[in-house]
């Protein structure tokens, strides 16, 4: 019996493969986050109905190319999004 090719692999490729994706990971967070906050002020403007679109959610799927589930879960997170208060300000 043979093992899996990945068992014959280097392991530091293998681990240094998993801290980009990881790396990856955490950059598309942060941008889903920054979408996510952007698409709160226009959705409170609703500035998406001046360029033709009825809805967030046709503006997303349409506008922004998601998929429609995608674009439920995007719309899901700017409605349910609270805007945080800057303390110090």
């Amino acid at each position: 019996m043979t093992h899996h090719q990945i068992f014959s692999s280097d392991l530091t490729s293998i681990r240094k493969s998993l801290i980009q994706a990881l790396e990856l990971s955490d950059r598309i967070h942060e941008l889903e986050s920054e979408l996510v906050h952007h698409l709160y002020k226009i959705d409170q403007q609703r500035t998406y109905v001046r360029i033709g679109y009825k809805s967030l959610r046709g503006f997303c799927t349409q506008g922004l190319k998601f998929g429609r589930t995608q674009s439920q879960r995007i719309v899901t997170r700017v409605r349910r999004n609270v805007p945080t208060v800057n303390i110090d300000a």
